[in-house]
């Protein structure tokens, strides 16, 4: 999958009532807490619904968490939220790493998500992209709407039982448990790679939602020109709380 070095993609997030229960939780709201690195865990009720995440894959596919960054972390102006300014070290680079700032400005029902990246040094990756991932215990068996301008909506489910890769391909608007209290609405402003895979085969009880800028095998040549631009919004029915970390 070959793409310019440049990438910029603005994402537009719509999640529509991401409950982990019922009854009196629909008016409660939701806590978006990141942590040290700026990795945002979203709760309720003490119970997280969703992660976000900056990460990439070094050479061999080494995956590169944001939590094992280092950064810096103050207050935007008129304390609107938090900055970010860190370091995301990358395996099999020789002490490669991707330098970033990550802005979360608070909403009053959601949160604005911005990541301005570049290289320390020429280096090879595999992936680069933010993920938003979902817990399997809350949408095994859900289903997944993913269409685009000028498309019939293409239909996917999660499955209960540990799978793999659960689609991929371009989307503009993602809709996960569509007219439950769980539904989660993902609209992108343009459409754009999406890789939706099971995680449990590697550990991890989640769906993830992966949206790259860099996904390629053999690895991708970076360098220290190269820069890289999220901007995401993420909205929910209930009002968001923006913790300090």
């Amino acid at each position: 999958m070959s793409r310019p070095r440049a990438w910029t993609v603005i994402v537009s997030m719509t999640a529509i009532a991401l409950l982990a229960a019922r009854g009196t939780w629909a008016q409660e709201a939701l806590t978006a807490k990141p942590d040290a690195a700026g990795t945002i865990h979203l709760s309720r009720g003490g119970v997280e619904l969703a992660m976000i995440e900056l990460n990439a894959h070094g050479p061999s596919w080494q995956y590169a968490p944001q939590a094992s960054a280092t950064a810096q972390v103050s207050d935007l102006p008129g304390q609107a939220g938090k900055q970010f300014v860190g370091t995301l070290p990358i395996p099999n680079t020789d002490g490669g790493a991707i330098k970033y700032t990550e802005s979360v400005t608070a909403l009053p029902q959601g949160l604005r998500i911005e990541y301005d990246l570049s290289m320390t040094q020429t280096m090879n990756l595999n992936g680069l992209q933010v993920s938003i991932c979902l817990p399997v215990a809350q949408y095994g068996g859900k289903e997944v709407l993913i269409s685009e301008p000028g498309a019939n909506p293409r239909v996917a489910g999660l499955p209960e039982e540990q799978g793999s890769q659960v689609w991929s391909g371009q989307g503009a608007k993602i809709e996960v448990a569509a007219g439950t209290d769980d539904a989660v609405t993902i609209e992108l402003r343009a459409a754009t790679d999406v890789m939706i895979q099971d995680l449990r085969q590697w550990e991890r009880p989640v769906f993830e939602f992966r949206f790259p800028a860099i996904m390629e095998d053999p690895a991708r040549e970076v360098t220290p020109d190269d820069r890289f631009h999220l901007d995401l919004t993420v909205t929910f029915a209930a009002p968001v709380r923006l913790e300090a970390p």
